[in-house]
């Protein structure tokens, strides 16, 4: 390994004439940074204030800046072996395909008191990109990558099903998501080299055996479009990253798979110190705006890697509660005990659909996102009526009278609530067809790496203003004129809640709400 101090200029020309696919960035603080060579499209000299510094510019329009003086840069071969830290946390500003959102620098005027005006101006002009490059990048989804993100939406709410009847979720409250388990596996999959291992994870990401090209593709599209969402109207957070063990050799097709797809933070740990999982915790509270503070990791030298996905998403109803009609009702648990819990009442307009089994209504926020609330008909359990819903193709009820359509709509009394779950869920995945995966050896990542363990933490809460809620999934190896038909929705006793977008096909959580007065 042949080490060059080297200006920008002279990384251009090592990129250019290197037959090498990674390049690393050493800073003299011992801070080293992974660069996918063929994801770059150019690198340049900036200068912020008085600092130089090394402008690396992708393919995707993102980009990076690195400290400049005393850089050095090294060369790899077969392998990436990571000796120091490479995870992206010095970023100084990032570009998501060429809009720049500085947080830390709207972060740094908001405690200094800066006028609300300057904040708003910065706001906004990344809003208005966002707008011009969504338009300008229409990702679109072909109909074999809905049909698999389909599927695999389905194998993930029968997932939410078996949780659900699991003795240690008996009577609680439950909040899963299906988008950053997806991811975690997804990632995970990169990482097979035993063709039964990869059959079962990919049948759960929703078509067996699916070329990796074809599914990293489509999470990269996934991840864009996620985070490309309108900051302004909903705010998502999603974040892969991989904390491995240091000085271990990883497999270089699984680092810069992970690292060009998924965008994870490569982050070089020693999981025989208890430091490690301290900033493993401070990452998770970082990525999900301290929703979910702890991960629970039990200190264990064998470990090697955690691959890591987390998802925060807060929004505004676009139709707000209002706090003055909140009041008492009753509410009857799936124990059958009666409780007086605090409900918000609202009327909506032509956002009730209904089946048989259950009644559903449909609370819009913004950017194309909805939550679901379905309230079971009486005797009838929430997995029976789970099954039955298409929550991408939600048909609401309306009626033709001829010169007028008859719009459904709900008077809806729904129950606040705050809860928090953790899942263990190596068992639940194993009875439903990932056995394999649990014994396998994933070579591709690290010579007889196995699974050991699979969790996800979740937490979602909802009041008169919004809804807001993140997960952390671990791997750790392991239009016409209208007339009103009111409806009375009384959610008044166990109900199912979803937030997702259909024109995406993503379902960032499902929700089984059986006692909203409990925090698990």
């Amino acid at each position: 390994m042949k080490k060059h101090l080297l200006s920008a200029i002279g990384i251009i020309a090592a990129c250019s004439m290197s037959a090498t696919q990674y390049m690393h960035i050493n800073l003299p603080n011992g801070k080293e940074y992974d660069v996918k060579v063929e994801k770059t499209d150019r690198v340049s000299h900036v200068k912020k204030g008085d600092e130089v510094f090394i402008k690396v510019s992708r393919t995707d329009s993102s980009y990076s800046l690195y400290p400049l003086d005393g850089a050095e840069v090294t060369f790899d071969e077969k392998i990436t072996r990571m000796d120091s830290d490479v995870a992206n946390w010095d970023i100084v500003s990032t570009m998501v395909e060429g809009c720049e959102y500085d947080s830390a620098r709207i972060r740094e005027l908001k405690e200094s008191g800066a006028d609300d005006w300057e904040i708003f101006k910065i706001q906004e002009s990344y809003s208005d990109c966002v707008k011009e490059k969504r338009n300008e990048k229409k990702i679109n989804f072909s109909d074999k990558e809905i049909e698999t993100q389909s599927s695999a939406n389905k194998f993930a709410t029968k997932l939410f099903t078996n949780i659900s009847k699991d003795k240690d979720f008996k009577d609680k409250n439950l909040i899963f998501s299906p988008t950053s388990l997806q991811f975690a596996l997804a990632m995970l999959a990169n990482g097979a080299d035993d063709d039964e291992a990869y059959a079962e994870i990919t049948t759960a990401l929703g078509k067996e055996n699916i070329p990796l090209d074809e599914l990293n593709d489509m999470y990269s599209k996934r991840l864009t479009n996620l985070k490309m969402v309108n900051p302004q109207k909903v705010n998502i957070g999603i974040t892969n990253a991989a904390f491995i063990q240091k000085g271990l050799p990883i497999g270089k097709n699984f680092l810069q798979n992970i690292e060009g797809y998924y965008k994870a933070a490569a982050n070089n740990v020693d999981f025989n110190e208890d430091s490690t999982y301290t900033k493993m915790d401070n990452w998770a509270e970082k990525s999900t705006n301290e929703m979910i503070k702890k991960l629970g990791i039990d200190k264990d030298p064998s470990l090697i890697l955690v691959l890591a996905n987390a998802l925060s998403f807060q929004s505004e109803w676009e139709e707000k509660f209002d706090t003055m009609r909140t009041e008492i009702g009753k509410f009857t648990t799936s124990t059958g005990e009666v409780k007086q819990v605090e409900k918000m009442n609202h009327y909506f307009v032509g956002n009730y659909a209904e089946g048989e089994n259950y009644q559903l209504v449909t609370l819009p926020f913004y950017e194309g996102f909805q939550m679901n609330v379905v309230l079971p008909a009486e005797g009838v359990s929430p997995e029976a009526v789970l099954a039955e819903i298409d929550f991408d193709n939600i048909k609401h009820k309306t009626e033709d009278a001829g010169s007028f359509y008859i719009l459904y709509s709900p008077r809806l009394s729904l129950p606040k609530f705050n809860i928090d779950s953790k899942i263990k869920l190596n068992e639940m995945l194993k009875k439903i067809g990932l056995e394999k995966t649990f014994i396998a050896k994933f070579n591709n990542i690290v010579e007889n790496a196995e699974v050991t363990n699979v969790k996800q933490l979740a937490h979602l809460e909802i009041d008169e203003d919004g809804a807001k809620g993140a997960a952390v999934t671990l791997v750790e190896l392991t239009g016409s004129a209208y007339m009103d038909e009111v409806v009375n929705v009384d959610v008044n006793r166990p109900f199912i809640v979803t937030i997702n977008n259909p024109k995406t096909h993503e379902v960032l959580f499902i929700g089984l709400i059986n006692d909203p007065t409990l925090k698990n």
